[in-house]
């Protein structure tokens, strides 16, 4: 029966009722003082005639001057800028109106009203505050809509500063509507805002560098847990020139303080990108032989058994590399079973290796890093390939020392068996001409692509030379 009024009129209505509103308005001006010729009528119809040209000539005046000015400017609310000016041209067009028509004298009027306007001013001082403090935000615009800030201050009005993040959804004459992460809806007084520090996360646009800390027990070796950690960010989605890495920041706690630093495209990239790197820490450090420090002292460590490669998946592996299968026995005692966590970074494209690698249980995934805009704007990583239990990967960095030339991430949990160089020397020096198995494989594994001016024999040729020269043999 009845329409709730927070619902959208369509612009047809809109339209059809502000016309139903200015023909009853110009009938009554133009009707009424026929009927009566009483002077106080003719005034008021008078009045109301320049009051419906004054409405007019406004809003012609924002259609065809301001919106086409303002639209495109940057700034939280177009809108608001346009609002300012439009109730300025109200102001004068009232002004004159007041004075050619009723003929009342604007400085008389201002002069009687100033005491009452002193009093009114003092009562909305909170509201005025608010009002000013976002025509100064409108005017040195530091956010807009959609961008994600950082508001730190005394937000609330009480003791101590807080810091309040969110995407700015609206700005009005009092209030700025902040979306938190958990989907809230905060509103707070310009005049806060104004008296606060914000950092706008999304401004200037592209990568903004982000931060993470864990705290370590202090030990000799700790260039291991660097380097273990440093490895484990290559997991984080990133572009190849700007790599996640690890340093000791400070001491803290009696422990070193290491930071993750990582690079994100987006406010919402960032948080998940930090979530994941403190997950990797808490999971790598302590799987390494690393304890966290806290305030009550370092963690206890949860020592695991040592697993040993299954001795199936090495037959497997020597078969499929077309090596003898007494390679099988030599490379075992030399060979690495590493856990991986869900996340976890492999190898990373661009960087230096010396080893092949074997999936021994779970899965992979050979990615890139891509820009998305869904679910929210940052870096993704776009699988190439998936690697599952038996397959194995990193040939070309073990037969030649050539960086590694894709990205591997695991995408479960998974155990991996790495196959060093020094696994591969002996058995190659003591059997050399075994080289030509090798040199095909790579052949195989590079699925006759062939490189840029150099033919397949060519190719073969540098190859060979190249795992010579690697391995130091004759």
């Amino acid at each position: 029966m009845f329409r709730d009024l927070r619902e959208k009129v369509s612009a047809p209505r809109r339209i059809a009722a502000w016309i139903l509103l200015g023909l009853l308005l110009l009938l009554a001006a133009l009707v009424l003082p026929r009927l009566n010729a009483h002077p106080a009528l003719h005034r008021v119809a008078g009045f109301v005639l320049w009051a419906l040209l004054a409405y007019g000539a406004v809003r012609l005046v924002s259609f065809l001057l301001l919106d086409p000015l303002l639209s495109q400017r940057k700034t939280a609310t177009p809108g608001f800028a346009r609002d300012l000016i439009v109730v300025a041209l109200y102001l004068v067009a009232a002004g004159g109106i007041l004075r050619e028509v009723l003929q009342v004298s604007l400085g008389q009027l201002l002069g009687t009203g100033a005491i009452a306007a002193a009093v009114v001013g003092l009562s909305l001082q909170e509201v005025l505050g608010n009002l000013f403090a976002g025509i100064s935000l409108h005017l040195d615009p530091a956010f807009q809509v959609g961008d994600w800030v950082e508001i730190t201050g005394n937000l609330r009005g009480g003791p101590g500063r807080e810091t309040l993040i969110g995407q700015v959804e609206a700005m009005t004459w009092r209030t700025v509507q902040l979306r938190t992460e958990n989907g809230d809806m905060d509103v707070l007084p310009n005049r806060a805002i104004a008296q606060a520090v914000v950092t706008n996360l999304y401004a200037p646009s592209g990568f903004h560098r982000r931060t993470a800390k864990v705290v370590v027990e202090p030990r000799p070796d700790l260039h291991r847990a660097l380097e273990a950690l440093t490895l484990a960010l290559a997991g984080l989605p990133h572009p190849p020139d700007r790599c996640p890495e690890v340093v000791v920041h400070s001491s803290d706690l009696g422990g070193a303080v290491l930071e993750l630093r990582f690079w994100a495209l987006g406010f919402r990239h960032g948080r998940q990108a930090t979530f994941q790197a403190t997950r990797l820490a808490a999971t790598v450090l302590p799987r390494e032989g690393f304890r966290l420090m806290g305030p009550h002292g370092p963690s206890p460590l949860v020592v695991r058994p040592e697993a040993n490669p299954d001795p199936a998946l090495m037959h497997d592996l020597v078969r499929q590399l077309g090596l003898p299968e007494h390679w099988a026995e030599d490379l075992r005692g030399r060979l690495r079973l590493r856990s991986l966590a869900p996340g976890e970074g492999v190898i990373r494209e661009g960087e230096p290796g010396d080893s092949l690698f074997a999936v021994h249980r779970g899965t992979l995934q050979v990615v890139r890093a891509e820009e998305r805009l869904e679910p929210y704007t940052g870096l993704f990583w776009k699988p190439v390939a998936e690697l599952g239990p038996g397959q194995w990967f990193g040939e070309a960095s073990l037969l030649t020392g050539a960086p590694r030339n894709a990205t591997v991430v695991a995408r479960t949990e998974a155990e991996i068996v790495e196959v060093p160089k020094e696994a591969f020397e002996t058995s190659l020096r003591r059997e050399p001409e075994l080289l030509e198995r090798l040199v095909d494989l790579m052949e195989q594994r590079a699925q006759g692509e062939a490189e840029a001016g150099l033919p397949k024999e060519s190719r073969r040729a540098q190859w060979a030379r190249q795992v010579r020269a690697w391995f130091s043999l004759a």
